[in-house]
This record gives structure tokens, C-alpha cells and sequence, in this order.
């Protein structure tokens, strides 16, 4: 939160961002995002705001990720389905835990042009 902090308090390398961005940007700030308001700062004016931001952001985005999947694991893995190999659960967590979408219309225009192989 740069407009809570006392420039002072702050590393000498983020004092003259700081104090810039107090100066300049806290209707930006009240009226946006916060992932906006980072987006739309200007990389040559604030490059160690912009890093110190980047950083603190992966630390939620990544956990949230985690717990994401954690939680899609255990939802899987449960009494009713205990045979479930861990190849089983590795790739049930990968199909949902992706973000591609299947291109449905295709494959189903791929499924009537090939066909079926005969079970001899």
C-alpha cells in the first residue's frame, strides 16, 4: 500500500518512487484496482515499485493456485473412489486444473471422418 507508508520508513532505493507516486497517483489509485493501478503505472518512472509489486502478487497468485488444487485433489480422492491410481489422480488434477478448452467441434468433425476399427 504505497500511500500508507511513510516514505522515510521505506529502502532508500523505493524513497523517490514513493514519494512520486504520493504525490501524483492516489486518484488513480482510490479509483481503479489495484492490478489495474499497477498495470497503468509507467515501467520507467516506477521500475522497483512495479518489481515489489510483481513479487508480493506471485506470492497470492501462486498460492491460490496451490490451494486450488489441493482442494480439487481431495474432492477426487475420497472413500467412494479409493482405487484410483496416482497416475489416475495426476491426470484428473491436470485436466482440471487447465486452462485450454477442448475444441469440441473439432474433434467431433475428426470422429465422423475416421473410421472405427473393427475389435477382432
Amino acid at each position: 500500500m504505497p500511500f500508507n507508508i511513510d516514505p522515510e520508513n521505506a529502502s532508500a532505493e523505493l524513497q523517490l518512487e514513493i514519494i512520486e507516486m504520493q504525490c501524483c497517483l492516489k486518484q488513480l489509485f482510490l479509483n481503479s484496482t489495484k492490478l489495474d493501478f499497477y498495470r497503468a503505472l509507467l515501467k520507467a518512472e516506477f521500475p522497483k515499485i512495479i518489481a515489489h509489486a510483481q513479487k508480493v502478487m506471485a506470492i497470492f497468485a501462486s498460492s491460490y493456485v496451490c490451494e486450488q488444487t489441493f482442494s480439487t485433489m481431495k474432492l477426487r480422492e475420497n472413500s467412494i473412489r479409493n482405487r484410483l491410481t496416482e497416475e489416475h489422480l495426476f491426470s484428473l488434477l491436470k485436466v482440471a486444473s487447465t486452462q485450454v478448452e477442448p475444441a469440441f467441434e473439432n474433434i467431433m468433425e475428426k470422429s465422423k471422418t475416421i473410421p472405427y476399427a473393427s475389435h477382432t
